[in-house]
């Protein structure tokens, strides 16, 4: 087993720990022990994950003498609801699940969102610790305290800030994980890298193979790691998205208005990232203040990620009015998130209603056109 990478991420009622590395799920126990966790164990996964993952973490629990129950939930963003959110809750009570419990999330992000809100509202709050197996879950859903799920209306709508207790990320899990899934962990990665750190997105743009193949190597856990660094010095100056953590969204604006105008499933959430730090990038020449050389750079980059999506269906209107109901809305203004320059971000407000659809337009004739 390689050396565990242990990061500290501090909240407004207190700290905890990050730990990166492989052969993880073997230990797990000895890490549960540092951070007092009791029984019963509600593991909140799904068929899939729990098919690969679910009794070799069963087994480690049961020989430390842990009971455990399992709520299964559907793969998918469509699944992420309230409805799913109180079966999983009416689940856990009638299978015995106490305060004193902790519930640990396995799998993607919508295991993360969905199973920290469960943990934020049973019984006003419970310990939670994620187990993301997914590299988008890794870099983003499990770190930072978001939890919650979708709205007919557009993307987390309903959620809460709940910090988890552990985190866990055993990178040896990734190996199984679908070729776009690891893309779209690539494309969050890449985000902060452009907006927080002009080194690291260099490192991520050169390294763009290596760390697109499945597997656990060292270029992927430092990739991994530094992402996770550069998350909790953001969360931790700004944990409930008041200012600074706004940032954090470059790109999610279009991309979740994308996902909401052609629907959950249809794309994936780190390919609609891609296509939403495109059009961010492109606005951030045409009205901010971001060189064009700086913005021929980073739509190189972006164009080179393989998504294999056709812009064709995307609809300028209804993207741009997707973006209305977007969570960054205030004073029934939109704050966008813009770039001054590679690796550093700001909020702006006031972005003109036709410059959104100019920059779907904009995206559509740069994938269309790229080679």
């Amino acid at each position: 087993m390689s050396d565990i990478t242990r990061l500290k991420v501090k909240h407004q009622t207190g700290e905890y720990e990050i730990l990166v590395g492989q052969g993880l799920l073997d230990k797990l126990v000895v890490h549960l022990q540092e951070v007092d966790v009791a029984g019963p164990i509600g593991i909140i996964t799904n068929s899939t994950v729990n098919d690969l993952y679910g009794d070799q973490l069963r087994e480690s629990l049961k020989k430390a003498g842990l009971v455990t129950r399992t709520i299964l939930i559907p793969d998918g963003e469509k699944f992420k609801t309230l409805a799913s959110t109180e079966q999983v809750i009416s689940a856990l009570i009638a299978q015995g699940m106490e305060r004193s419990g902790t519930i640990i999330t396995l799998g993607g992000g919508v295991t993360t969102d969905l199973g920290g809100f469960v943990a934020s509202i049973l019984f006003r709050g419970i310990k939670l610790v994620h187990i993301p197996t997914t590299l988008l879950a890794m870099v983003d859903a499990s770190v930072g305290g978001k939890t919650g799920v979708n709205h007919i209306s557009g993307k987390n709508l309903i959620g809460s800030f709940y910090q988890p207790d552990l985190v866990v990320m055993d990178v040896d899990t990734l190996k199984t994980l679908d070729p776009r899934d690891q893309i779209s962990g690539y494309a969050e990665m890449l985000k902060t890298g452009v907006i927080r750190d002009l080194d690291y997105f260099e490192f991520l743009a050169d390294h763009l193979e290596q760390l697109l193949k499945l597997g656990s190597s060292q270029e992927l856990i430092q990739a991994i790691t530094r992402s996770c660094e550069i998350k909790a010095e953001v969360v931790e100056a700004d944990e409930k998205e008041a200012d600074l953590r706004r940032i954090l969204n470059f790109g999610h604006t279009i991309g979740h208005a994308i996902e909401t105008s052609i629907g959950y499933g249809e794309i994936r959430h780190g390919e609609a990232v891609v296509l939403g730090m495109y059009a961010a990038g492109w606005l951030s020449n045409q009205v901010g203040s971001l060189t064009l050389e700086a913005w021929e750079k980073l739509a190189e980059i972006l164009l080179g990620i393989p998504i294999p999506i056709s812009v064709d269906s995307l609809d300028p209107i209804a993207i741009e009015q997707a973006t209305r109901l977007d969570k960054k809305v205030a004073n029934s203004q939109l704050h966008f998130v813009l770039l001054n320059r590679l690796g550093e971000a700001e909020m702006k407000s006031g972005i003109p209603t036709i410059m959104i659809k100019l920059a779907v337009e904009a995206l559509k004739t740069a994938w269309r056109n790229k080679k």
